[in-house]
């Protein structure tokens, strides 16, 4: 879970690849979800998945990267850079 920016020309990665207990390769590693949606600067992420509980990504970094997944390319998809990082907390 961290998500220091480091090198502004490659930020967030401390955040690290994705998470892939089982070594699967992409798109169906266990970290990686489906593409954000969105219009006029709005996005939205609807997902449900079993391949992983909440227990298991408590503490984890998350990634939001600047293009499209190509759903090929290993091991992110040529997704572009990182934009955003966020750590899955809960209270």
């Amino acid at each position: 879970g961290d998500c220091s920016i480091g090198n502004d020309n490659e930020p967030f990665t401390a955040a690290k690849s994705h998470y892939n207990p089982n070594n699967v390769e992409h798109p169906m590693h266990t970290g990686d979800l489906p593409p954000i949606l969105s219009v006029n600067g709005i996005g939205i992420l609807s997902t449900f998945t079993n391949r992983f509980t909440v227990n298991e990504v408590i503490g984890k970094s998350f990634i939001i990267h600047s293009g499209y997944d190509d759903f090929t390319s290993q091991p992110a998809g040529n997704s572009g850079t990182r934009w955003a990082c966020g750590v899955i907390d809960y209270y």
